[in-house]
């Protein structure tokens, strides 16, 4: 059971206080939400591997050993040393939301090229994995469809996550048409209540998931809602899961441990997307939202994410009903 995910690999610098001057103090962590994605996978008991590149500086050195040690395998990073590791300085309102400010003109990751990635990534895994970051540039845009065209002619399952960073994008129809673009391909879509609004202009969830699965033939749609909890599409039955009341601290990562926890559990119930029952998608997103609720307790994204045994829990201080 392999999840293959493709795109960013950054450095977040995340706000962790001020200094004696009045300045704020920031920590370097390691993110991009792809790259957490694996990490969220491994902790949740399946393999990952991560297609990305990084530049050949400190930057990138930290990111490769950072994925390694968490186990991911980084085989299938590409290390170039024309251009440098993306970094994105990260702002926490009085409520732990994140903006972002990214360094990424042009960024490792916006250059990757498909002669440059191991096909071997996608052989071996069940589940291809990508988002919408990698589409903002090229050549990484093209890059993002011909893996995308591979995997699905591989007959692997892909999934999608928009992660719409609008400071990325030349302009909010540039990124309408690519993520669209993106939907054409998708087994499984997670998305965040915002992204689902922008892409669809539907004033509910609901009406907005049914507009994409009709459009697009999405056999699963996934969609966060924070406080609310999530929800789930899936032959045409549509399913709340309700949230984890917690202390938010900083919301960066949530979705990726989220979808992260899903897909794992998803692999582990060696079922297809058509032997799913509503009960199954209920208990998973659960677990899920268990597990994206501890992420927003912690600083940071990849360092918030936690393991089964953490989500699972939380899942059982709070039963069912």
């Amino acid at each position: 059971m392999k999840i293959c995910s493709f795109g960013e690999t950054l450095i977040d610098f995340t706000p962790v206080g001020v200094s004696e001057n009045g300045n704020i103090i920031f920590e370097r962590n390691p993110g991009g939400a792809p790259a957490n994605l694996a990490v969220a996978a491994v902790k949740h008991g399946v393999q990952a591997s991560f297609i990305g590149e990084v530049g050949d500086d400190i930057f990138g050195q930290f990111l490769n050993e950072k994925l390694k040690g968490e186990g991911v395998d980084t085989e299938y990073m590409v290390i170039n040393s024309r251009y440098k590791t993306t970094l994105a300085f990260v702002q926490l309102d009085e409520k732990g939301e994140r903006s972002f400010c990214f360094y990424r003109n042009p960024g490792a990751d916006t250059m990757i090229e498909s002669q440059a990635v191991n096909l071997r990534a996608i052989d071996e895994c069940e589940i291809f994995h990508y988002g919408s970051v990698s589409m903002t540039h090229n050549p990484a845009r093209i890059t993002t469809f011909e893996l995308i065209k591979y995997a699905q002619q591989k007959g692997k399952l892909l999934s999608f996550d928009p992660n719409l960073r609008m400071p990325l994008w030349n302009s909010e129809e540039e990124a309408r048409h690519e993520i669209r673009h993106g939907l054409q391909f998708c087994d499984i879509l997670k998305v965040a209540e915002e992204e689902l609004i922008f892409l669809t202009g539907c004033k509910t969830l609901e009406e907005g998931a049914r507009q994409i699965a009709k459009k697009y033939k999405t056999p699963l749609i996934l969609i966060t809602e924070g406080s609310q909890g999530s929800h789930a599409l899936i032959h045409d039955y549509y399913i709340n899961a309700p949230a984890f009341p917690v202390s938010v601290v900083d919301t960066t990562g949530a979705g990726d441990g989220f979808l992260g926890c899903f897909l794992a559990s998803f692999l582990k119930s060696q079922k297809t997307l058509e032997q799913l029952s509503g009960e199954d998608v209920y208990q998973m997103l659960r677990l899920a939202n268990a597990s994206g609720a501890l992420s927003v307790t912690r600083k940071g994204g990849m360092p918030s994410l936690v393991t089964t045994e953490e989500a699972q829990a939380l899942l059982d201080q709070q039963p069912e009903g």
